[in-house]
């Protein structure tokens, strides 16, 4: 701007100097080189150097204009226009989004340079050539959208959720774990790592993210509580599990001392309770697990609580008779509560009562678990036959399902 100004001043003095000399006089300007001379008034010459700077200035954005012209046509002709470009880079993301994969990496890759932000084109770009097979060249052109600015977050968590996409899981967490440390709380990298850990089945590494998923508040307060409730059932059967190493006397307690350090909240999920009374059946505790579930669905019906309460091994089964009948006072068209009682039945030796509740569960609903216990009754009947054909059936149930 300053530059500028002082051009402009400069340019008025020189315009008044010469106004000035040719207001005093006619005057004349004589120009010798060797034996020739020109010579003219100073009002021609005058008007010869405008009409020289007039030449050169025009000659000058000619050559600007000619060389502007040549740059936009090698764009038209070897790329297309900026709109063009913008235009085959959207019809590049829909086919994409279509999982047309050629079509969306020729399109995309042709215009990376010719588009504003170009960093969503290269990981779709990226991620087509993924899905085509071409690993390699997905990996050569996130390295080459590591140049851009900003690009180092949604490069690593293309890279990792691509290695999710293939099960490669520890080259995921690899690649998630710097950047988790470089920028903590990132919602996607927490919320990517936590799905890892599920599909690796790693509670431990999953239970010391939770609290910083919760700090961060990566999913909604219904997820967590349903991921808390995952944790805390997969943790009680882990102790189900190494609790068999201890003496019976100390199995309880121990089963124990983890279901008190559950939330309240926590404690009330039927899934919890399915947990934990399947870990006290586990280690024979049934008695106990028997008041457990006997309470839980006093307050909420769950099948799986239900199925599990006619596998209890408990002494005082005509106790447990007395209970699956009053339930069923309530709901007698119940198929899980009819298997059940067929269950008790049976373990009580009364195989025509047994037989007769697990065929009005099977009438309810078409079950594997029940056609599997005819089948198994049948057999101990001696009525190999029918027992065959339950086994049939239960062999296209399974097929089916």
């Amino acid at each position: 701007m300053r530059r500028r100004l002082f051009k402009a001043i400069f340019f008025v003095l020189i315009a008044l100097g010469l106004v000035f000399l040719l207001w005093r006089g006619d005057g004349y300007l004589l120009i010798a080189y060797g034996t020739k001379t020109i010579e003219m008034t100073l009002w021609v010459a005058a008007l010869v150097v405008v009409l020289i700077y007039t030449g050169v200035w025009f000659i000058r954005k000619l050559m600007l204009g000619g060389v502007e012209m040549a740059r936009r046509f090698r764009e038209i002709f070897l790329f297309g226009s900026v709109e063009r470009a913008q235009k085959r880079a959207a019809t590049g993301m829909v086919d994409y989004l279509t999982g047309d994969w050629l079509e969306a990496r020729k399109k995309l890759v042709r215009t990376l340079d010719k588009v504003e932000y170009p960093l969503a084109n290269y990981i779709a770009a990226a991620r087509s050539s993924f899905e085509m097979g071409d690993e390699a060249e997905a990996d050569n052109i996130l390295d080459k959208a590591l140049t851009l600015a900003h690009s180092e977050l949604p490069v690593a968590l293309t890279r990792a959720r691509l290695h999710v996409q293939s099960g490669r899981y520890e080259e995921a967490i690899a690649i998630l774990k710097p950047i988790d440390i470089k920028m903590p709380r990132q919602a996607a990298v927490l919320d990517l790592m936590h799905h890892i850990y599920i599909a690796q089945k790693n509670w431990r590494a999953l239970e010391e993210l939770f609290p910083v998923m919760r700090k961060a508040k990566v999913l909604s307060n219904v997820e967590f509580e349903a991921l808390e409730v995952l944790l805390a059932s997969e943790k009680m059967a882990a102790l189900a599990s190494e609790s068999k190493s201890l003496l019976i006397a100390e199995r309880l307690p121990a089963l124990q001392k983890l279901w008190k350090s559950f939330p309240r909240s926590v404690q009330r999920s039927p899934k919890v309770v399915t947990a934990y009374a399947q870990a006290l059946a586990e280690n024979y505790q049934d008695q106990e697990a028997e008041v457990i579930v006997r309470k839980a669905l006093g307050n909420q019906w769950y099948d799986p609580l239900v199925a599990l309460y006619g596998r209890l091994q408990v002494k005082e089964i005509h106790t447990q008779i007395r209970t699956v009948e009053s339930w069923l006072k309530s709901k007698p068209q119940d198929a899980m509560l009819l298997l059940t009682m067929g269950r008790l039945m049976e373990r009580n030796q009364q195989w025509e009562l047994a037989r007769e509740y697990f065929q009005r569960s099977l009438n309810q609903k078409q079950d594997l678990e029940t056609t599997a216990e005819l089948a198994r009754l049948m057999t101990k009947l001696g009525d190999h036959k029918k027992s065959a054909e339950y086994y049939q059936q239960s062999l296209l149930l399974a097929g089916h399902k």
